[in-house]
């Protein structure tokens, strides 16, 4: 996976998954700093639930570029667990807005305290503050 800015048009996986318009939000890299801020359990459950169903399933597993390797690959939250970073999922949004995010987002929210776009906030129902 590689840095994406957040909001800029998608093009990463071309397929029956990419639709014209989507944004991307959520694809970090090391030495590209992010807003960060902690979100409320509220948010991390929304952002769980979207990662609990994703699209664009790839091939093999991509880890944070800011754990130590290996300590990405899973996370749990209320006692279930989900493999990350093997693909994405979309939000969609007011006005026919789609956002695509990589499934990592939820570990970027949790453990690093990314702050992802106010618009993907609000189009997930979540408060942005």
């Amino acid at each position: 996976m590689a840095y994406v800015e957040d909001l800029s048009s998608y093009t990463y996986y071309r397929s029956i998954f990419n639709r014209p318009g989507t944004r991307t939000v959520g694809w970090l890299g090391r030495g590209r700093d992010f807003e960060k801020l902690a979100l409320a359990d509220e948010t991390l459950d929304l952002i769980w639930q979207y990662c609990k169903v994703s699209v664009a399933q790839l091939r093999g597993v991509h880890e944070c570029e800011f754990c130590p390797p290996g300590d990405s690959f899973y996370a749990e939250r209320s006692g279930e667990k989900l493999l990350l970073g093997t693909s994405e999922i979309r939000v969609f949004g007011k006005d026919k807005a789609i956002y695509a995010a990589p499934t990592l987002i939820y570990h970027y929210v949790a453990i690093h305290h990314y702050k992802p776009p106010d618009e993907f906030l609000i189009a997930r129902g979540a408060d942005p503050a």
